[in-house]
């Protein structure tokens, strides 16, 4: 395996203008760099807001080798004829990196897609133009018709190339099993595997021993705050529970919007629900490992890393049974729910606060290090290749 050349193209990954877009992905690849070299192109669209000139930056962590580029252009009317010929010239600019990258460093013998839609592209070009095999890993939860924004709602261009793309490649993985099956169905694919999302466990692991509960118990949501993980929704959760029980706080960490602000002012709850904001990976462990549980109540996802990263942290969690959520939470570690169901959200924040003695944080951070450690999955990469 240390012979191989392996190049992953991230349609999703960190950079100068996204610093958190993709970061699964990134995870995933320095899981695999424990074992062998990897080397990951990322080209950004940088937007029309942007001037003209490109930039390009590379990173070396071990055996991991990140090559960043943006692509900027120049403003123009958003219309049919020129979405193609922005395609057609962020596609040029992509071969042309990926041309001069085999120039330096020779042709890989494995391209790892991640995520199909744009980098999958140029992975079909590699392989024609070049004979190079390529795998594919799906980490969107888009092949679920509850996002608004599904596949089947995408332009036929999108659409035909995605399929290009799957079918194309000599194997298919995903984050989840549940999406891995949609996928698997929709495309006709013989078979899709699963490598879920990693954690660092060497920052989300468990602190408070034993099952003391923290006084006010302390509830934790993390996420983009975006529309699809309905933190209104868990807000009003918190407002139902406070009738009954009012010994507990929650504390949201991400980018709040206007209406999650104005919501915590209406129900008079700025006491106890705290808007956090964004905070960097490692303050966002620290403040898992000082919860007492964690909580999700997203309308769609694949598999959420935060959930993951929680339960390593050996938080007990109560999530909305979507996606493939219910591949990392059970009864021993949970609670799923259904989604846009208020009512059982609530009851079910009772439930575990009263029945918290029956969770253990030692096994529960064990069996979730032995599913999602940088060692598991860098091992099963090596596998798959």
């Amino acid at each position: 395996m240390s012979n191989k050349k392996i190049l992953w193209l991230a349609s999703w990954y960190p950079g100068e203008y996204e610093h958190t877009n993709g970061d699964f992905v990134q995870r995933h690849a320095r899981a695999l760099a424990l074992y062998t070299a990897v080397d990951v192109i990322h080209v950004a669209q940088a937007g029309i807001d942007i001037a003209t000139n490109s930039s390009s930056t590379i990173t070396k962590q071990g055996k991991l080798t990140e090559y960043s580029y943006s692509f900027h252009h120049n403003p123009f009317r958003i219309s049919l004829i020129n979405k193609v010929l922005y395609n057609l010239r962020y596609l040029a600019f992509y071969k042309k990196i990926l041309i001069q990258y085999m120039q330096e460093k020779g042709k890989p013998d494995i391209v790892h897609v991640h995520t199909p839609m744009k980098a999958g592209i140029l992975a079909v070009w590699m392989k024609k133009k070049y004979g190079i095999p390529f795998m594919v890993t799906e980490h969107s939860s888009m092949y679920d018709s509850a996002a608004i924004d599904n596949y089947y709602n995408r332009s036929s261009y999108f659409k035909r190339n995605t399929e290009k793309v799957f079918k194309e490649a000599v194997k298919v993985t995903c984050v989840s099993d549940t999406i891995g099956q949609l996928i698997k169905n929709i495309f006709q694919l013989p078979k899709v595997e699963v490598i879920h999302n990693v954690v660092q466990t060497e920052l989300f692991y468990p602190t408070k021993k034993g099952n003391g509960i923290s006084d006010p118990f302390i509830w934790i949501h993390v996420s983009s705050m975006y529309k699809l993980k309905n933190v209104e929704g868990i807000i009003q959760a918190f407002a139902r529970l406070n009738d009954t029980n009012t010994n507990w706080q929650l504390r949201l960490i991400g980018p709040p919007n206007e209406s999650i602000i104005k919501l915590v002012k209406d129900i008079k709850l700025e006491s106890k629900i705290f808007l956090i904001g964004e905070l960097t990976y490692e303050e966002v462990a620290a403040e898992m490992k000082a919860a007492d549980a964690f909580i999700m109540f997203s309308k769609h996802e694949n598999f959420p890393c935060v959930i993951a990263e929680a339960l390593c942290c050996g938080i007990p969690v109560i999530a909305s049974d979507v996606g493939g959520i219910h591949e990392a939470v059970n009864n021993e570690n949970g609670i799923l729910v259904p989604t846009e169901n208020i009512e059982v959200l609530s009851h079910s924040l009772s439930v575990l606060m009263k029945n918290y003695s029956y969770y253990s944080k030692e096994e529960i951070a064990q069996k979730a290090k032995l599913s999602y450690s940088e060692e598991i999955i860098g091992k099963l990469f090596i596998d798959l290749y």
